[in-house]
């Protein structure tokens, strides 16, 4: 899915606050001179992250991956979009997502697991980094997508909640929108895009909702603490955050099959502590690995599903 879609905003969708903190200074936006004109439309459906047993077809042990001519986020501001009545009033939902993917996004920044992509760089010659911050959470009460959604409604879902809480875009943030969508027949869990709002250059990512789905669970240990919906959610957004920063708009880190870091170590998660991975927070989550050119180059780090050593956690240093 290569081309791009343009967006007809429909006005704002009523929604809710959830509790918001500052902006992080320390992080910057990327230069306009970064930004090219072609990347103001809606982007395809990048990263998505397959099911368990999910065979994709040709290219399955592709080498390294290459950089395609863009440029890479070399920090972010995090913001959760959940959408949904749910959100509200069923305590399923309520229970631990909210704060826990709050715990999650807060952990990122500084993190070892950051450390896994930081020798990624785009044209201009700038790196990955480890800075993130996670800045605000908003609640949307209306209906989420009774089914896989284009990525033009989840863009447009992004732009409302922002233009209706007054909040300016950053062309530096990733956008999670966590609905109470059931997968479904999809054979996927979550994916990430691009676009704009306002004219800024944004990044967002959808996530279904994950309660009960073997085909999204990560199986974390009891002793991470986490409900089984919070789990998988948590992993899918480690997948989809990381793919961002190493290929925010289709220009930059993915191999010969179009696969991106995590794609390229999905469902592979580190030997230490039942795959769990400690965050800058001292929060522990089951995430899976990502992929090291580096590694691969030396023949170290984990393996993926397909024997590759080149996955790393940032648990363990090689």
């Amino acid at each position: 899915m290569k081309k791009q879609l343009s967006l007809a905003l429909a006005g704002l969708a009523l929604v809710a606050g959830c509790g918001t903190t500052s902006p992080d200074a320390s992080i910057s936006a990327p230069s306009a001179s970064a930004i090219r004109s072609d990347e103001l439309n809606v982007g395809p459906m990048l990263g998505a992250h397959h099911i368990r047993g999910y065979a994709k077809p040709g290219g399955t042990r592709t080498g390294n991956m290459t950089l395609h001519g863009g440029n890479i986020m070399p920090s972010s501001a995090t913001y959760a979009i959940f959408w949904g009545p749910d959100w509200n009033t069923n305590s399923a939902f309520t229970a631990d997502k909210i704060t826990g993917i709050a715990s999650l996004l807060g952990g990122f920044g500084g993190s070892n697991y950051a450390r896994t992509s930081t020798e990624y760089n785009g044209v201009n010659g700038v790196f990955v980094g480890t800075g993130s911050s996670y800045v605000a959470s908003y609640v949307d009460n209306s209906a989420a997508p009774s089914g896989a959604p284009a990525t033009s409604a989840v863009q447009s879902e992004v732009c409302s909640v922002l233009a209706a809480h007054g909040v300016t875009p950053r062309s530096d943030a990733i956008y999670n929108v966590y609905s109470t969508t059931p997968r479904g027949s999809a054979g996927y869990c979550a994916w990430h895009s691009y676009g704009s709002c306002a004219g800024v250059a944004v990044q967002f990512a959808w996530y279904f909702n994950l309660d009960g789905d073997s085909g999204c669970d990560p199986v974390s240990p009891a002793s991470a603490g986490h409900s089984q919906g919070l789990s998988a959610i948590a992993n899918v957004t480690a997948h989809e955050v990381y793919e961002t920063v190493t290929d925010p708009r289709n220009g930059g880190w993915y191999d010969a099959s179009n696969g991106e870091n995590a794609d390229k170590c999905a469902w592979s998660f580190g030997p230490t502590n039942s795959g769990l991975v400690t965050l800058s927070n001292n929060s522990s989550w089951k995430l899976q690995m990502e992929w090291s050119n580096n590694a691969f180059t030396a023949s170290t780090g984990y393996a993926n599903r397909n024997g590759q050593l080149a996955c790393l956690d940032g648990q363990t240093k090689f």
